[in-house]
């Protein structure tokens, strides 16, 4: 395609793109009618909608491992993590510690106060979040985590725990959903990132959609840093086939759906970008 082409491509009025009909959909106007109510809701009527939606994904009949309260300080400043940041191309062989993932989970979406005594009844969490309505659930598949058995994980951050979904190995089956293949089965850990879009869009409609997407990076990025100030390996993962892994997930792709994947291991000097 030559540059010419894609001038006319981009300019073109016919040929408007999905990204272009959401971006302007999405937008905010203080003259526009709310898009989800017919009257402006008050504080009130949207704590009474937040109550109606669960604020964690409940695994109750599952068994739970309870995750440790109390982890090692990170290797380096904060300064040092951020101008030191890279992507991991390949990770090494050795299983990282069961105390480090959980230090990572708690820092990229554990909850870091109560918030009782307000009208949102909700605790807060490490990260931004549009009306705090957190909608992102975290599966786990550990590979290679010490004290873990080889299985698919989630997350509770208001108990800081895991769910055990099921302790059988199942790389081939998550590495298949992949574009990157060897490099998801060299990984100690993959962590889905999953949103439950109606926890953002039914107060903020289709704008809920971009808040969920920015509140994925800010967790992504979160993940990194601690892991990275830990001395582990992270990749950011935007090659997956959606249908595959949301099957994989157990999730019906509509109402919840992967939209960001991770992966942690063991850190290769020079096999870094």
């Amino acid at each position: 395609m030559t540059l010419k082409t894609l001038e006319n491509l981009i300019l073109d009025s016919d040929n408007e793109m999905v990204w272009e009909l959401f971006h302007e959909n999405s937008k905010l106007s203080f003259t526009d009618p709310h898009p989800v109510y017919r009257l402006w809701p008050s504080e009130e009527s949207i704590a009474a909608g937040m109550a109606m939606l669960r604020r964690v994904k409940r695994y109750d009949d599952y068994p739970k491992i309870a995750l440790r309260q109390k982890w090692p300080a990170a290797r380096v400043s904060l300064d040092d993590v951020l101008s030191r940041r890279q992507t991991a191309r390949s990770f090494g062989p050795d299983a990282i510690e069961l105390h480090q993932l959980a230090k990572v989970l708690w820092m990229s979406y554990g909850v870091n106060r109560d918030n009782k005594g307000t009208v949102f009844p909700r605790p807060l969490r490490t990260v931004p979040s549009g009306g705090a309505l957190y909608p992102l659930e975290l599966y786990i598949y550990a590979l290679r985590v010490k004290h873990l058995k080889t299985g698919l994980y989630h997350y509770d951050p208001e108990g800081h725990s895991l769910d055990v979904l099921r302790q059988r190995d199942e790389t081939r089956q998550v590495a298949r959903c992949m574009v990157q293949q060897d490099l998801v089965e060299s990984a100690a850990a993959v962590i889905f990132i999953t949103a439950i879009f109606a926890r953002s869009t039914f107060k903020y409609g289709d704008r809920g959609y971009r808040f969920i997407l920015l509140e994925a990076g800010h967790l992504a990025q979160n993940a990194n840093l601690a892991a990275q100030g830990m001395g582990l390996a992270t990749t950011n993962i935007g090659g997956y086939a959606d249908r595959l892994v949301d099957r994989y997930l157990d999730l019906d792709g509509l109402n919840e759906s992967t939209v960001y994947v991770l992966l942690i291991g063991e850190a290769v000097s020079g096999e870094t970008r």
